[in-house]
């Protein structure tokens, strides 16, 4: 092989390969657009995760509604801290068992009984009986679907197991309760009772729980919107999913108290109370 054929096919390798200035540069474009995407795909996965949530609350409220259709009007039972839910307490709820908690504003306690947090029976979705224990007044048999109860963006771990939780979701302590409330407002036991003061598409029924505060399937809150109880979940770019006595569901955003479990404000306490009672 002559000089000229070896200089020509030293010249046909080099245009094969890059550059390091020429990698560096490629490098850096692709870094300039994956942080140009990631927000994008961030927000992105917030709104489906939001979407999945209201899909997910909207069952819970069609379910609670087939409840009082089989039940006299009844709203579903919601009581605290195993004071009912199974044959134990010979008391219906509308789900059974309370997690372990313990939050920085306040109170702790632990799961009761063993296994509810992991074990999705005490949702009532499935068998209504597991090792003697009946399982009373669940909305699981309308709902069916386990998934129902937990928010897809709810990776928190529980204290016991260290494994994430069957439920997210807890239910207005005025509406289907009868303890821990303010006697100077209103509470409901049927639907037919909405629309005195407060319409069944205004009152919630069901939301999503800060998962540091949730324990029991009650949620309680300060009906004159001035203090601060349960704290809900802010997992929707600040905002929660609600599902109110009509079936209907939607997320809410936050403006200020309930951004993060220890912020502050008083408009976010205030609209909380105004759809969940109202003065007798």
């Amino acid at each position: 092989m002559n000089a000229s054929i070896r200089n020509a096919s030293a010249r046909d390798k080099s245009r094969c390969g890059f550059t390091l200035i020429e990698l560096l540069v490629v490098i850096a474009i692709i870094a300039i657009l994956a942080a140009m995407l990631l927000p994008a795909l961030t927000n992105a996965k917030i709104r489906a995760q939001g979407i999945s949530c209201v899909n997910n609350m909207k069952t819970l409220g069609t379910a609670s509604i087939m409840y009082g259709a089989d039940n006299g009007d009844q709203v579903p039972i919601n009581l605290p801290t195993q004071q009912g839910g199974d044959t134990t307490s010979g008391k219906p709820n509308w789900v059974d068992g309370t997690f372990a908690w313990n939050t920085p504003t306040g109170g702790s306690g632990t799961e009761n009984p063993q296994g509810c947090e992991t074990n999705t029976f005490y949702l009532g979705t499935g068998a209504l009986t597991q090792n003697g224990l009946t399982l009373l007044g669940s909305i699981g048999p309308y709902a069916k679907a386990p998934d129902a109860y937990k928010c897809p963006a709810d990776r928190y771990l529980g204290g016991t197991y260290h494994r994430e939780r069957v439920r997210s979701c807890s239910a207005n302590a005025y509406v289907g309760g009868s303890v821990y409330l303010d006697a100077a407002y209103r509470s409901f036991s049927k639907f037919s009772q909405f629309g005195v003061g407060l319409g069944s598409s205004d009152c919630f029924f069901y939301l999503d729980e800060n998962p540091q505060s949730l324990n029991d399937g009650l949620f309680l809150f300060n009906a004159s919107g001035t203090g601060v109880n349960d704290i809900p979940a802010a997992n929707h770019g600040n905002a929660s999913s609600f599902s109110y006595a009509d079936g209907r569901a939607q997320l809410h955003k936050w403006e200020d108290r309930f951004k993060g479990i220890n912020a502050n404000g008083t408009r976010d306490p205030s609209w909380l109370a105004s759809h969940g009672t109202v003065r007798r």
